[in-house]
């Protein structure tokens, strides 16, 4: 009985060891991909309501309702979030620290999601030097996906981080990198390019002027390989941070022959911004 026990003791002890370890190595490369992500020197800079005057007008009147005339541009920015992820037919709950940079433009999303009562998964999508990355796993330990730099996984990933931009929109101010073509006279489209990859998007506003859909074609992952399909996100609970109104709740979803089919749904609960 004594060596029974002592034998359990052992596994017991061996398995919390293994997944301390798991979860200190998941962390050390989190926090290995943000130290990546480095703004390019830039002084700080500010909005003037001038530079928007040529832009169509839908787009003309979202920036005049969400950015103030003297608002700081933003080159960083960081955001946790409350929500759910739709996985195995059920909504599971999700915790994450999202990461941004936006010259270059750039992102690490680490997420826990509570597949079952005391297993989380973790889980880190990033666009970090012009390379997406998607990875996996549980318990820091098994590894359930792991993609790196794979051209439409970059392009997905800095399509994800355009519609994304809503949350710090001066990223979306016309410059070399980005550009707005007219739509409606309710929506435009905006196009950002990253070195060699270049993706769009449709937002759709409201009669305030604020962003409350965004969509397009994105590369959608499966099995290892990827197809195009339509993706959209719906956002509301517009509020004021740091000066600037951005949508607080959001849902994302994939679209199946006219159908959409949410996949993530949440909040975010905080945001703070850096400026040079």
């Amino acid at each position: 009985m004594r060596m029974a026990f002592a034998i359990v003791v052992l596994i017991i002890a061996a398995s919390v060891v293994a997944l301390v370890a798991g979860t200190t190595g998941w962390n050390r490369d989190s926090e290995a991909a943000v130290a990546k992500l480095v703004s390019s020197p830039l002084p700080a800079s500010t909005y003037n309501v001038g530079s928007v005057e040529s832009l169509p007008p839908p787009v003309q009147r979202f920036f005049r309702a969400v950015l103030k005339h003297g608002q700081p541009i933003v080159r960083s920015a960081t955001a946790t979030q409350e929500a759910e992820f739709f996985i195995n037919g059920s909504w599971r709950p999700l915790r994450a620290t999202q990461h941004f940079t936006t010259s270059p433009p750039g992102f690490v999303w680490d997420a826990r999601i509570e597949m079952a009562p005391l297993m989380p998964a973790s889980v880190r999508d990033a666009y970090v030097g012009g390379r997406g990355m998607m990875q996996a796993s549980m318990f820091g330990l098994y590894t359930l996906a792991d993609q790196v730099d794979k051209p439409e996984l970059n392009a997905g990933a800095l399509q994800r981080y355009l519609g994304e931009a809503v949350w710090f929109p001066t990223a979306l101010l016309p410059s070399p990198a980005v550009s707005w073509a007219p739509r409606d006279d309710r929506s435009a489209i905006v196009t950002l390019r990253d070195g060699v990859t270049q993706v769009s998007l449709a937002l759709a506003f409201d009669d305030r002027g604020f962003v409350t859909f965004v969509s397009g074609d994105r590369f959608k992952e499966s099995g290892g390989s990827y197809t195009i399909q339509p993706w959209e996100i719906r956002c509301d609970e517009h509020s004021e941070r740091n000066g600037m109104i951005i949508p607080l709740r959001c849902e994302v979803a994939w679209v199946t022959n006219g159908t959409a089919e949410p996949y993530w749904r949440g909040r975010i609960t905080s945001i703070t911004y850096g400026y040079n």
